[in-house]
């Protein structure tokens, strides 16, 4: 058995969460709504893939301290 804190799962699901929502609400560079001087690089397909793999890579990480 592994024990992580409250606070850890917490941040853990939070940024999970976030992640899955850029990555639902994401939309192609190509789409003439977006605006890359004006939105944010979460609107677009490359900017949430680049927080959702941060956010895997920190989950991850976090996960395997606990292992140790």
């Amino acid at each position: 058995m592994v024990l992580i804190s409250a606070d850890q799962i917490d941040q853990m699901l939070m940024i999970l969460q976030r992640a899955e929502g850029y990555c639902t609400r994401a939309k192609s560079t190509a789409d003439p709504t977006f605006d890359p001087l004006r939105d944010e690089p979460t609107d677009c397909y490359p900017g949430a893939s680049g927080y959702a793999g941060a956010a895997m890579r920190d989950v991850i990480q976090t996960l395997e301290s606990h292992l140790v």
